[in-house]
């Protein structure tokens, strides 16, 4: 009898192990067209600086460049232009540029003056953006996550 038990839930665990639907990683490529329309509805701050693996940066081991971005709004306009807007003076504009996004849409073409280069996008929904970057860490050139919330 407990052999008939043994056989009976060995199959049944069988049974779930193989219905198990496998993940798919085949999850179509973002168009340019969304990756635009997410850019640019909203405002986006700076909130954290970290490490590709998630680690956050304190502030004070960033160059200047990167701990100014903690201070502005950045605007990603439809007509390819950005603009850095400083929301303690009114949103007034303190640097404007370019972008663009790259023939496979994974990254970003900036041209603004101190934040200029390609930044791969590692996350862009409705409510993070993610970009990489090389920048200075307590001196030395890192891989780093910038992080942006979205802003009114």
């Amino acid at each position: 009898m407990n052999s008939i038990r043994l056989l009976l839930l060995s199959a049944i665990l069988m049974s779930n192990l193989t219905n198990c639907k496998k993940d798919d990683n085949n999850t179509p490529a973002p168009t340019a067209a969304s990756q635009i329309e997410l850019l640019i509805a909203n405002n986006w701050r700076t909130v954290r600086v970290a490490t590709p693996y998630g680690q956050e940066i304190n502030k004070s081991r960033l160059n200047l460049a990167t701990q100014v971005l903690y201070d502005l709004n950045m605007q990603f306009r439809n007509n390819g232009t950005v603009r850095a807007l400083d929301p303690k003076q009114s949103n007034s504009v303190v640097n404007n540029g370019t972008w663009k996004l790259t023939p496979d849409n994974q990254s970003i073409d900036v041209d603004v003056s101190g934040f200029k280069g390609n930044f791969p996008i590692i996350q862009l929904t409705k409510t993070k953006l993610i970009l990489r970057q090389r920048a200075p860490v307590d001196g030395k050139n890192a891989d780093i996550n910038l992080e942006f919330d979205p802003t009114l």
